[in-house]
């Protein structure tokens, strides 16, 4: 629905103007998304300065060869792509389990939460129950709106994406997480996809896995397999585009055109950076979407 005209009828049906009924409410429903999509930028800058502090840095190493499959480690870890870097550090912050059972994001609200602006505060709140990253098939679209069906429950959700689905087509399956901003859904940061020719086997693969962690861990809920094992998603993919011929990570593909993470800190001095950067595995010149550009 196209906002109205100040002097238009209202889109109510009151026969009143439009500045005279809903404007007003309206625009503080306007501005308090501004506050709510200002506070997830924060979060999504913050998270990951967080988990590069030199305390988690053998944690990293660890995390990094477990996420990519041995792809990446941490003598090549400079060699990563922006967008690899963000989508390991997004696994890294929600997901990897700390060697005392803990998650970086539990740290970050215990650690910083007191600091941080109420709207801020309140989201991280609200992030803290973000599902595993997980894969979910676009159904289909309304402009910036992704229509999406969970690929393990079958559950449908739509998310906000301000880049619209990028190079995604129906039928195919983003990886990525959705968290809550404002009254919406939004991606946690950049997704990748699997195109349709590369999803077979998938579930075939995650439903033997988790006979496996079912059987040595029997109480075990569906959320709890994904969060301890969703580095799978990331594995098939990237096996998928070793199978077509693709290369799987940025750092083996000679037609690369961007300047591996190392590169691009070492240019700018960054000192606040960890020099064994993180990354998700990209398998595609995915689809672009607002931070999110999958490789």
């Amino acid at each position: 629905m196209s906002k109205p005209g100040r002097n238009d009828p209202c889109y109510c049906g009151s026969g009143k103007k439009y500045k005279q009924c809903h404007l007003r409410e309206d625009q503080a429903v306007e501005r308090e998304l501004r506050v709510q999509v200002d506070a997830a930028r924060f979060l999504r800058l913050d998270l990951p300065r967080f988990a590069r502090d030199e305390r988690y840095v053998a944690d990293f190493d660890r995390a990094l060869p477990l996420y990519w499959n041995n792809f990446y480690d941490a003598s090549n870890a400079g060699e990563m792509s922006e967008f690899e870097a963000l989508r390991f550090l997004d696994w890294f912050v929600f997901d990897y389990g700390l060697e005392d059972g803990t998650r970086i994001l539990q740290a970050y609200q215990n650690e910083m939460g007191s600091e941080l602006e109420p709207s801020a505060k309140n989201l991280l709140e609200r992030w803290m129950d973000a599902p595993p990253a997980g894969a979910y098939e676009l159904l289909g679209y309304d402009g910036q709106v992704l229509h999406l069906k969970d690929f393990f429950s079958g559950e449908t959700f739509d998310a906000y994406e301000a880049s619209g689905r990028g190079n995604v087509s129906p039928g195919e399956i983003i990886l990525t997480r959705l968290v809550p901003v404002s009254d919406r859904l939004e991606f946690s940061t950049v997704a990748a996809f699997l195109p349709a020719d590369e999803i077979d086997g998938l579930a075939e693969k995650l439903q033997a896995a988790q006979e496996t962690y079912s059987a040595a861990n029997p109480a075990a809920t569906q959320e709890e397999f994904l969060r301890h094992n969703n580095q799978l998603l990331i594995h098939h993919a990237l096996e998928q585009a070793e199978k077509v011929g693709r290369p799987p990570v940025a750092r083996l593909d000679p037609n690369r055109t961007d300047a591996p993470i190392q590169q691009q800190h070492d240019h700018d001095h960054d000192k606040d950076h960890v020099h064994r950067p993180r990354n998700y595995g990209s398998t595609k010149p995915h689809m672009a979407q607002t931070r999110r550009k999958a490789v």
